[in-house]
């Protein structure tokens, strides 16, 4: 009899597709019910319109009728439910998700950050304490209330994915998309991931300094470690769940995050293998109001697919788009003409 998951997030169309297919019957509880993620799913319940306090009960009563392990992701790392985990407890998420509490963590075990100021005579990085995925991340020269001020750092954004048992498993380094402006993104918001960074000696000290990160927390499952890569690598923030990087990574080292994750959690050996590519996932944000013509399921090159006659306001994410090659330009130019495809196809208006 396969496992049952339920799975609560912002998006989760691709930890359902991993869930799915390593074996398990999932049940979604989403703000996106995306077209694609019902393929993937017994049952979805999009909750875009439902009363944030009810949530935590909608959540406690599905999981005990469907007698399904819940995953907390994107969005949802700290709800507070009674239940079976499949992932990190939301308390211990809590002090992660708040900026200035991790830092000062980070601070007494000597790890390296972008230092936190109140004030600059140059522009440097305003973001929400309480926040991730470059959302709301702007140029400022002074701190605001509910905001942290960090000198600005001009590098390579990274991260490390990690699977976590009795101890920290690195499984990829990958690049992190921000601000690119052929998926409508500017600044610093995160727009994709590409896997592997091949840089030896940057993957060894990213993947050093991750693990050294990783084990300040209790953490378990599938978790990630964003960076700042210039003189040395610098630490922004931990995913203490599963990260958007998930499908370049199944798509480049031919294997299954989900998998992988469940054995964490019943004390099983953790292996991988190498990258057998260059992997993308993009994701295009609408320039415009748009409403969705027609569907797209079944291209492989598109996920996250939007329902007929849904309407997406300006600067909502629309589609993902993926790609796999033999380098980075090469998967970067994929992507491009697949967003020129969707244009001529005429699918949105």
């Amino acid at each position: 009899m396969s496992q049952k998951v339920l799975i609560i997030g912002s998006n989760v169309r691709n930890i359902a597709e991993s869930a799915k297919k390593s074996g398990c019957e999932v049940i979604a509880i989403t703000k996106y019910a995306d077209a694609d993620l019902k393929i993937y799913c017994k049952k979805t319940i999009e909750i875009e319109s439902i009363d944030e306090k009810k949530i935590p009960k909608l959540v406690e009563e599905t999981a005990e009728s469907e007698n399904a392990k819940i995953v907390l992701a994107s969005g949802f790392e700290t709800l507070d439910v009674r239940g079976d985990l499949l992932c990190t407890e939301p308390k211990k998420c809590k002090v992660i998700v708040d900026k200035l509490k991790f830092y000062k963590i980070l601070e007494r075990a000597g790890l390296p950050y972008p230092e936190l100021i109140k004030e600059s005579d140059t522009p440097a990085i305003l973001k929400p304490r309480i926040g991730g995925g470059g959302e709301n991340v702007t140029l400022a020269l002074r701190k605001r209330p509910g905001y942290i001020l960090q000198r600005y750092i001009d590098g390579i954004p990274c991260s490390v994915s990690l699977i976590v048992g009795e101890e920290a498993f690195p499984i990829a380094c990958n690049y992190i998309i921000a601000g690119w402006q052929e998926m409508n993104a500017s600044g610093f918001r995160y727009c994709g991931n590409i896997t592997p960074l091949v840089e030896t000696e940057i993957r060894r000290e990213l993947i050093e300094i991750a693990k050294q990160t990783v084990e300040l927390f209790d953490l378990r499952g599938s978790v990630g470690v964003d960076f700042i890569y210039a003189d040395k690598p610098y630490i922004l923030e931990v995913n203490p769940r599963f990260q958007g990087s998930l499908d370049s990574i199944e798509w480049s080292y031919d294997l299954n995050l989900f998998e992988l994750h469940k054995k964490a959690f019943d004390g099983k050996r953790i292996s991988t293998k190498k990258p057998s590519r260059f992997a993308i996932r993009s994701i295009l944000f609408t320039n415009r109001k748009t409403k969705i013509k027609s569907p797209i399921v079944g291209n492989p090159f598109y996920a996250d697919i939007p329902s007929s006659s849904r309407i997406y306001e300006i600067g909502e994410p629309l589609i993902s788009i993926l790609a796999t090659g033999n380098s980075i330009r090469e998967v970067k130019e994929k992507v491009v003409k697949r967003k020129r495809l969707l244009d001529n196809l005429g699918l949105f208006r």
